[in-house]
């Protein structure tokens, strides 16, 4: 896949999933305050990871990605009608693990002590 085309489809992939959810359109109640971070395509396009967060306790960490994974399918149409795609790509939700790395090695910087030398 070109990779121009990969980087559209991924980008409008994470708007489309953040838009839907802020918008109210999935009306699973185990989906809410999920912040979409990035999405994978595949080479050949037929499957996509998107990566996301919640601030929730691992329990309800499950609940949410199984709440988006159940309705992969109204994103994966709403995608395909805004690019027009021939092969929509199957959609899996992942928690987004690096994010968190990320974010933890922030704050464990900030609150590093400083030598007053």
């Amino acid at each position: 896949m070109n990779p121009i085309r990969r980087k559209k489809i991924e980008a409008e992939a994470v708007r489309t999933v953040a838009m839907m959810i802020l918008s109210g359109k999935v009306k699973d109640p185990r989906v809410h305050m999920v912040s979409v971070h990035r999405a994978e395509i595949t080479d050949d396009g037929k499957y996509m990871r998107v990566f996301v967060t919640a601030i929730s306790s691992e329990k309800k960490k499950i609940k949410v990605l199984a709440g988006l994974n159940s309705a992969a399918g109204v994103f994966q149409t709403t995608l395909s009608g805004k690019l027009g795609l021939r092969i929509t790509p199957r959609m899996q939700f992942l928690w987004d693990e690096e994010y968190i790395q990320s974010l933890d090695e922030s704050l464990r910087l900030i609150r590093k002590p400083t030598n007053p030398d």
